[in-house]
């Protein structure tokens, strides 16, 4: 049987872990989500980084999405990286980058277009995404080894561009966030709707300091022109997300476009931070319109 991209399609889906990167000897694993059969034609490839606060939780939460695109002719590996509090800022977003060498390194044995690869993650994860995809080539990237093709690791610098980004509420500015489930910590009773300590705990785990949360700021990355690139962007916004304020979401989408890039923002009305985590009707239209964003790249 032949595959092909298609937004419509229902292929069956298959999966497997592989390792893809080694940095200081640790093996990093990816899910991958392929199409059975035989590519008729090179397919499109996303990077996919998980959210967790930078912190939490691993490449198996993004089945939903994973097979979702997957069935549509769509190549996705779905990442663990280094998280907090064992490792800090750039730790995350350099294994992200790794993954996209790795994808790219393989894209011949994967079925994958090298020159159609993405981008895609949620929350934390969406940070991550963004924050490699604006700046490819960055020092701070470069070293993680990835795993070849012949079972060889190579630290070599690489191509981590990618054509593309998708993210599901995004934290875009870590440091913007962090003052605001500070305040919310504080808040008197009755409390909030969701456990802001954790996420306090969470900036505290992965960042060093304010100064390196607003170095990864990619709002700021973007407005102040430090940005190498600026890829089509298609960002998915909940409704009732208290997680990441509309201000922060919205202070970015405003960067992005003033700085001259595309970004497409699809607001979920009744939808809350987290919901690709979940089956339902928001997931389902979420990966049928990333299905047709990726079709227009």
């Amino acid at each position: 049987m032949t595959v092909r991209f298609d937004p419509s399609a229902p292929y069956e889906v298959e999966e497997a872990d592989v390792v893809y990167a080694k940095p200081a000897g640790r093996e990093l694993l990816a899910r991958v989500y392929r199409p059975k059969g035989m590519p008729a034609t090179p397919l499109p490839g996303l990077v996919d980084a998980h959210g967790g606060a930078w912190n939490r939780l691993d490449r198996t939460i993004g089945v939903h999405h994973g097979r979702g695109l997957a069935a549509a002719g769509v190549v996705v590996a779905s990442l663990d990286f280094r998280q907090g509090p064992d490792h800090k800022h750039p730790a995350a977003s350099a294994d992200v980058a790794a993954g996209v060498r790795w994808m790219r390194a393989h894209a011949g044995r994967l079925g994958v277009d090298p020159e159609r690869i993405g981008l895609v993650g949620q929350s934390s994860g969406g940070h991550l995404a963004l924050l490699v995809g604006v700046r490819p080539k960055v020092a701070a990237h470069a070293g993680v080894p990835i795993v070849l093709p012949d079972g060889s690791v190579d630290a070599g610098a690489g191509d981590d561009s990618v054509l593309f980004i998708l993210v599901q509420y995004p934290v875009p500015d870590p440091l913007a966030r962090y003052r605001y489930v500070v305040t919310r910590a504080q808040a008197p009773p009755p409390p909030p709707a969701f456990d802001a300590s954790r996420l306090v705990a969470s900036h505290h785990g992965y960042f060093s300091d304010e100064a390196a949360m607003a170095d990864a700021s990619v709002t700021r990355i973007v407005g102040s022109g430090e940005a190498r690139v600026l890829p089509p962007i298609w960002l998915a916004h909940p409704e009732l997300d208290d997680n990441v304020p509309a201000e922060i979401t919205e202070a970015f989408v405003a960067a992005y476009g003033e700085a001259g890039g595309q970004i497409e923002r699809v607001h979920f009305p009744g939808a809350r931070h987290g919901f690709m985590q979940q089956g339902g009707a928001d997931t389902e239209k979420c990966v049928a319109l990333m299905r047709n964003f990726v079709g227009s790249r």
